[in-house]
């Protein structure tokens, strides 16, 4: 890394740091995930960045807020290759295919649903409601209190909610 280069990114990381770390946490709804788009931010500006930019911060803030957009997309297609559609047909009443196909269309738009959420929010409320672990069960697998499971659960149930009442 050329001398110019390597000031540009110090003077970067000391100047905006913890705004980007902050805009990508909010972005992305997690620090420890906001943290690690920062972390590939950096590593994308070094490898193709002009030091010349006027306004720097703008330029880094606009390559957050692209490293957190790919986040969130390779997030969702993860989401969508975890859903298990063996046994959906064993769902109650759905014998014909119209009832396996809304079978099929609740379980992803409840998947879309909790991926909107941070993700110890979906994950505590799928231990919950998918895996039956109990309250205590999920805080000590979490390494967070039983309190903050409840509130975890609490959100993601609040949040499934109020979506679903608007469609």
């Amino acid at each position: 890394m050329s001398g110019r280069l390597d000031r540009w990114i110090a003077d970067l990381f000391r100047d905006h740091h913890r705004e980007m770390v902050w805009r990508a946490a909010r972005l992305l709804g997690d620090r420890d995930r906001g943290e690690d788009a920062v972390q590939t931010t950096y590593a994308r500006l070094v490898a193709g960045a002009a030091p010349e930019v006027a306004n720097p911060r703008a330029y880094a803030i606009t390559a957050l807020r692209r490293v957190a957009f790919d986040v969130m997309a390779r997030h969702r297609r993860e989401w969508l290759y975890r859903i298990d559609f063996d046994g959906i047909e064993d769902l109650p009443g759905a014998h014909d295919t119209e009832a396996q196909v809304a079978a099929r269309e609740r379980v992803l738009r409840l998947a879309v649903l909790l991926n909107e959420l941070p993700q110890s929010c979906s994950a505590a409320f799928m231990m919950n409601k998918i895996d039956g672990l109990t309250h205590r069960e999920i805080a000590q697998r979490m390494g967070i209190s039983t309190s903050m499971v409840e509130k975890h659960v609490m959100r993601a149930l609040k949040h499934c909610r109020e979506v679903l009442l608007e469609l």
